[in-house]
Order: C-alpha cells, then structure tokens, then sequence
C-alpha cells in the first residue's frame, strides 16, 4: 500500500466527513436517477407502457427460463439482468445497474448514499480521485460478475457492491477508528469483519429475499484484493512501460544508425547507388519517423 499517500482521517468517531469532488458528483448522479426512474414508473403505471423486451423466442431457447422486466423500460433496460446483458450482449448494465436503487424502497438509496459519504471521502483522500474511482466502478463490475455466475436469473440494482469496496478500504486504511454503528461504537476493522461474516453467511444460505448478497461480497473481495494489490500491479504497469519505451528507443537508435550509414553512402556515391532495397528502407525509415514525431 506504499503507493497511497499517507493520511490520517480528521475525525475518530466516524460520523461523515467533508464533501470531495468524486463524492458529491457519484451521490448526485444517484439522486438524479432515481428521480429518472420515478417519472418512467409514474408514466408506465398511468399511461400503460409495456417494457421493452429482446426476442422472447432466444430467451426461451437459450435461457429456459422465465424472463423477468422491470416495472418500467427504463428500469429494464439498465438495471443489470445477465440473461440480457450477457446474452442479449447489453453490456452496459454491468455500469448503470449500480446508479439505479428500489423505487418501493427509498431506503435503499438512503443507506447507499449515507454510507458513501461516511466513508468514500476519505478513502479517496488516500487514494486520490482517479484511483478511488477505478476501484468504485471496478468492483461495481466485479460483483455483477459475481452475480452473473452464483445467481444468473435474478435482476439487481444498487451501489452496494461498489460501496462494500469502499467500506473494506476504509477499514484497511483506518482499521482503528472508531465508528458508530447505531448507538453502539466499534472500530472499523471489527464492524467490516462482522459485514463480511454475516454477508458469506448469507451467500450460504439458500436463495431467497431481494438482497444480492453475493454482489455485497463481491464488492468485500475485490476491495479487499484492490488496496492490497493495486499498488503491486501498478509497479508492474509502470516497469513494463518503461521497458517498451527503452526498447522503443533502442530500435529508434538503430534505425537512425542505419539511415546515417545508407546517407553517407548517398553523399559519397550518389542515390542511383543505392539498391531497390536500401531505397524502400529509407522510405520506410522516413514513414517511421514521421510517426514517431506525430506521436510526441
């Protein structure tokens, strides 16, 4: 984790913090779809729109089993269904499912978003926006995967992948600051432990309620492997990147030693001197260099 810059939160009681750039654009975004998802159900439950369906025909076959919509288009189109988005191709759901929450339950966005400001500013303090926002989305990814392959039939929406990510990084990174948990205070390394055992208690449990248990503990693992790997993988990036660019400039070098000796070939012999050969490697030379220039 020495890649992340040292911070120390500036509370110990964990009751919310300060507003951050990343925070208040993600929170907004949700509120806002919310209301976007209130209006199309508002429509279709008084002008009788039906959802909009992919061909019935490739479900039955390929699926055999019943399609499942949401109450609206809009909800059917983006919330993440993996008989859709994987076998329709609607990939786009593996992103926007985590922007949409239960219109029936309020709660649902309520408890997201508060558990996003709590802990989200911080954490991204630590790890700065554009890193803090590739783990957001990453592991919003990573637990619809985990949905598409432990429950393929069930529909989800929410941010509660993406947020468990958070809530794991930020007990890595303050594991003993002391939040409250209702009335109770505990700290975070404990409370987080507690999510993650009655969340891998949950995903044993048969199949049932309207709580994507195996997308909360999706969102646990990949931040858990996030914090503790990313660093390690981006040395990895950076070294690798390093060496293509030496090696790039290598061959530059080579290359111009070849051009310089065929060019004073030129100047001692004349160009009618050179062959067929050495006459396409100069143009081909020169189409390299032009490139290599447009680049910078």
């Amino acid at each position: 984790m020495t890649n992340f810059r040292f911070y120390k939160p500036g509370f110990n009681v964990s009751l919310g913090s300060k507003w951050t750039k990343a925070i208040m654009i993600l929170i907004i975004v949700n509120a806002g779809v919310f209301v976007i998802q209130l209006l199309f159900s508002t429509i279709s439950s008084q002008w009788g729109t039906s959802p909009i369906l992919p061909d019935s025909n490739f479900i039955d076959e390929i699926v055999q089993q019943p399609i499942i919509v949401g109450p609206d288009r809009f909800t059917t189109l983006f919330w993440l269904y993996p008989p859709f988005a994987v076998g329709k191709m609607w990939l786009w759901q593996f992103v926007s499912y985590m922007f949409l929450h239960s219109i029936h339950d309020p709660w649902h966005l309520i408890i997201n978003m508060l558990v996003l400001w709590m802990f989200g500013g911080e954490v991204e303090r630590v790890m700065g926006t554009r890193k803090f926002l590739t783990m957001y989305f990453t592991a919003g990814i990573f637990a619809g995967i985990m949905c598409c392959i432990f429950t393929p039939y069930n529909p989800i929406l929410g941010a509660s992948g993406a947020i468990f990510a958070i809530e794991i990084a930020f007990a890595m990174f303050f594991p003993n600051v002391t939040i409250i948990f209702y009335v109770f205070p505990i700290k975070a390394k404990y409370l987080v432990t507690i999510f993650a055992g009655i969340t891998i208690f949950n995903c044993l449990l048969p199949s049932g309620g309207n709580v994507a248990h195996f997308a909360h503990l999706g969102g646990l693992v990949y931040g858990f492997l996030f914090i503790r790997y990313e660093p390690r993988f981006s040395q990895l990036i950076i070294s690798w990147q390093k060496q293509q660019r030496e090696r790039s400039e290598r061959k530059g070098d080579e290359l111009r030693d070849e051009v310089d000796q065929l060019l004073d070939k030129v100047n001692r012999e004349g160009f009618k001197s050179l062959t067929k050969k050495e006459k396409a490697f100069l143009k081909n030379a020169s189409k390299r260099f032009r490139n290599m220039q447009d680049k910078d």
